[in-house]
């Protein structure tokens, strides 16, 4: 068992580094959305990430969960459509998880 120090869990007595946020798809999810500034439909952010449906579902239901994201569904025609959408709280969330990973991370600064 691996034990940590307050001061290892971060100012707050928290672990950093939201475990919503840091794992990588959910990670990338989020990038693609903040960088596109728009809604996403499912099938384009599956290709985009070249994930499985299920795979990319699982991640999305834990992104929804938690308030990042919402899911819109909506048919199209016949066919039914999902619309992914970074949500004001993701966006905040988001923002705060970058910030921490460059508090932790030396010589990560400013995008340039």
């Amino acid at each position: 068992m691996v034990r940590t120090s307050k001061s290892d869990s971060g100012r707050s007595g928290r672990s950093p580094l939201s475990p919503v946020i840091h794992g990588r798809a959910r990670l990338l999810i989020l990038s693609l959305l903040l960088r596109t500034g728009k809604s996403i439909n499912f099938t384009s952010l599956r290709d985009e990430l070249e994930y499985t449906d299920g795979s990319l579902s699982v991640h999305l239901g834990k992104l929804e969960e938690a308030g990042l994201v919402t899911l819109e569904k909506a048919f199209v025609g016949k066919k039914p459509q999902t619309s992914i959408k970074l949500t004001p709280t993701g966006r905040r969330q988001f923002n705060n998880y970058v910030k921490e990973l460059r508090s932790i991370v030396p010589g990560l600064g400013e995008a340039g």
